[in-house]
């Protein structure tokens, strides 16, 4: 396992860069739910993409397990992104029902993937639990009101972003190929 760190931890500035593009847009949409919901709409078409697209990538090189559901979750993500950035102000309702299936997909995928490994299994299924609730609520109540949307959808950006940035960083420090360090306990007598 330890030998596909250093080629992963290699670009672990995409995914901090991805996890800052998260926490911006949360923070936007705390700040300005009202007046960023079409801006909102375009940054979360671009995130989806960007998303499908690593996706994507990961069902063509990635571990042979793996490919078919990364490759599902490319293509929603993908479909989903597209449908934000083509109609962000006229298709608000499409917006919303396209987001929660994302979250609802990812929150899942996300969820079966983490039993994968015991490495963050918490934290995943965390992840995947809040985005499916996320995107359930979504769904069950797509007339909440579009200001509630953004501050549900801030709060999952904020979060995943962070999760986003740590990992990042966590990676950043593994790239040359050492394994993480083990914090021991001195216990002198």
């Amino acid at each position: 396992m330890f030998s596909e760190v250093p080629q992963i931890a290699r670009d672990w500035w995409v995914l901090a860069l991805l996890g800052l593009i998260c926490v911006v847009t949360g923070i936007v949409a705390i700040v300005w739910p009202g007046i960023t919901l079409l801006a909102l709409g375009l940054i979360f078409g671009i995130y989806l993409v960007i998303a499908a697209s690593m996706e994507i990538v990961d069902a063509i090189t990635g571990p042979p397990g793996g490919r078919a559901i990364s490759a599902i979750l490319g293509a929603i993500a993908l479909i989903a992104g597209l449908i934000c950035i083509r109609r962000p102000g006229a298709s608000l309702l499409a917006i919303v029902i396209a987001v929660g299936i994302y979250l609802v997909a990812s929150g899942v995928i996300r969820i079966v993937l983490s039993f994968e490994t015991s490495e963050g299994r918490g934290w995943a299924i965390a992840l995947g639990a809040l985005d499916t609730v996320i995107g359930i609520l979504i769904l069950a109540w797509p007339g909440l009101g579009l200001a509630t949307l953004a501050l549900l959808f801030a709060v999952s950006m904020l979060i995943r972003g962070i999760f986003a940035i740590v990992i990042g960083f966590k990676l950043r420090g593994m790239r040359h190929g050492e394994p993480p360090p083990v914090h021991t306990a001195n216990l002198a007598t």
